[in-house]
């Protein structure tokens, strides 16, 4: 960058005042045609409203603006205010070499940019009390549309030509001062402000020169920062800000091209589509046509399958022990379930009512009709897979995993994170108060063994069920025999009868249907003291998020009170 010349000489001068623009005559504004290939032209903007027009580009002039044309271009002035001024100069700069003076043709400063000065320092300098008078109007005269300027010639009294030169000379040197405080450390911040302002503003008309102004650097130098930050140039890459904005709008509107080109940014259709083309690779409807329908997230299901979920599903379908609490903790109703067994057992089955039976494994013949949008099996039938899939995206996924895993994982699907992680602190909290207030009634470590009775069948259970919430929660172990199956991967395994001696613990919790307290209850009072024997209903034997909140309520009675508990509904 050259410095500011050490002597320039003024040419002409004027005082302009554009046509403000009219819907009658657009074409009234000020034409600047510099025929003088040696000199330079300054504007210094003193009123707002003024826009310069340079190679079909558009800049809004602030008041105090103060630009550098150089001697290359035509310029275009106009305004919608009718007291608009803009004063004009013309000069040649030299560069001083000894006692020679050397013509430099070309601008000493950055041509095009508009350094700001506060107006306070430009009325100070250029404003006396015979501004108005002594400052030759511009003359309009049209010619093919054209408006020129008639010059003021340079004054012949020389201490008043001198005063004005060193005017501008001070003008001058104050614009120079201006782009050297301009530091580089700084730059940096700047862009990424007009980034900000970019994200927030991409639908409204923004241009380099608006852009660069905001920052403070001129074009050339805001545009080459840009791109060391971003790897594109400023109109690229908001560009690709509105057409990445015009994406969701197409997936999720039905509104016409030009009406979603004009809340993105772009004034017309078609230059829209040829831009949103060039980005893409798809004309706007056509990316819509595709991919609205294509539009879903991936998810492995536990048998690996990549599964493709729609945004929203609104009908699902469920089969698995505990799946149906899962959904319901939060906040997702099934239409379908596996419910035949579960509807009289479950302690929740006043809220099945509206649930329709699938069958335990999901029937291709019972889903179907129910037009589902998702499946999630928890009981499945591998042979009928291929079936399911073809009515709905279908998700089989493990009962084996612990209450919070598949709680986060259901909730995952649906977008209901914050709801199961808000059942787990919840649940957590209630766990704390309730060990505390059971510190009297057992110790953490003891051996626990749950045995669940179905008729003449006793089975002894793994970590599911109600002896998840004994060894997760309440800090009870399992016995030897327990613990080998369980790491063996068994959720329980059904015994004789004569083998209930070999699993017997600290702790022994049977669940049983008040039906089968005849049969079941001599087995146990022969082997062990009823005191350690703690008896309850089989419907608390599920580890869903509902059955297991609701169990902390009776626990404590469980504890004290020898006889069966009934459910609490």
């Amino acid at each position: 960058m050259h410095n500011i010349s050490p002597y320039i000489q003024l040419q002409k001068y004027a005082l302009l005042c554009p046509t403000p623009l009219s819907s009658e005559s657009t074409l009234q504004n000020i034409r600047i045609e510099n025929n003088h290939a040696d000199c330079c032209t300054l504007l210094i903007i003193m009123d707002h409203g003024v826009r310069l027009h340079i190679d079909n580009v558009t800049q809004i002039l602030r008041q105090g603006s103060c630009i550098i044309l150089s001697y290359q271009h035509i310029y275009r002035l106009e305004t919608d205010n009718s007291q608009a001024r803009v004063a004009w100069f013309t000069f040649k700069n030299f560069e001083v070499d000894g006692l020679i003076l050397r013509r430099v043709p070309y601008a000493t400063l950055i041509s095009g940019y508009p350094y700001k000065l506060p107006m306070s320092i430009l009325k100070t300098t250029l404003v006396g009390e015979d501004w108005e008078c002594s400052w030759p109007r511009n003359v309009h005269v049209q010619k093919h549309g054209e408006v020129r300027t008639q010059e003021q010639p340079l004054p012949t009294f020389a201490p008043e030509y001198l005063i004005l030169q060193a005017k501008l000379q001070l003008i001058l040197g104050m614009m120079a001062q201006l782009e050297q405080a301009n530091p580089s450390v700084d730059q940096e911040k700047a862009v990424h402000q007009s980034l900000l302002h970019m994200e927030q503003h991409y639908n409204k008309e923004l241009t380099v020169e608006y852009l660069a102004e905001m920052t403070g650097m001129i074009r050339w130098q805001y545009s080459k920062k840009f791109k060391t930050i971003t790897g594109k140039q400023p109109i690229e890459y908001l560009t690709e800000l509105r057409v990445k904005h015009a994406k969701n709008l197409l997936l999720r509107s039905s509104e016409t091209l030009r009406e979603i080109a004009k809340q993105v940014g772009f004034k017309d259709e078609y230059y829209f589509s040829r831009r949103f083309h060039q980005f893409t690779g798809y004309a706007p409807r056509e990316f819509a046509n595709i991919f609205s329908r294509t539009h879903l997230r991936i998810v492995t299901d536990s048998l690996g399958r990549k599964v493709q979920l729609p945004e929203t599903t609104n009908r699902i379908v469920a089969t698995g022990t505990n799946t149906i609490g899962e959904l319901l903790a939060i906040g997702i109703m099934p239409i379908g379930a596996g419910i035949a067994t579960m509807k009289s057992q479950v302690i929740y089955k006043n809220k099945l009512h509206s649930i329709l039976d699938i069958g335990l494994q999901a029937s291709p013949e019972q889903v179907s009709p129910l037009k589902p949008d998702l499946m999630l099996l928890g009981n499945y039938c591998e042979r009928q897979l291929s079936q399911l899939d073809a009515i709905a995206p279908t998700i089989v996924y493990s009962g084996r995993n612990t209450t919070y895993e598949r709680l986060l994982y259901i909730a995952d699907l649906f977008n209901r994170n914050k709801v199961a992680e808000q059942w787990i602190n919840r649940y957590e909290a209630n766990i704390r108060r309730l060990r505390r207030q059971l510190s009297d009634q057992y110790h953490v470590g003891e051996h626990a063994t749950v045995y669940l009775v179905l008729g003449k069948n006793v089975y002894v259970m793994g970590q599911n069920g109600f002896a998840a919430t004994l060894y997760e929660s309440l800090g009870f172990r399992p016995p030897a025999p327990v613990n080998h199956f369980i790491q063996e991967g068994m959720l329980w395994v059904q015994i004789e009868l004569n083998q209930i001696s070999r699993y017997l613990s600290d702790r022994n919790f049977v669940l049983s249907n008040p039906s089968d307290l005849q049969f079941i209850t001599p087995l146990f009072s022969e082997k062990s003291s009823p005191y350690n024997v703690h008896w309850l209903d089989s419907s608390w034997n599920y580890d869903d998020p509902i059955t297991r909140e609701r169990l902390l309520s009776v626990l404590p009675s469980i504890f004290t009170n020898p006889k069966i508990q009934r459910r609490i509904l």
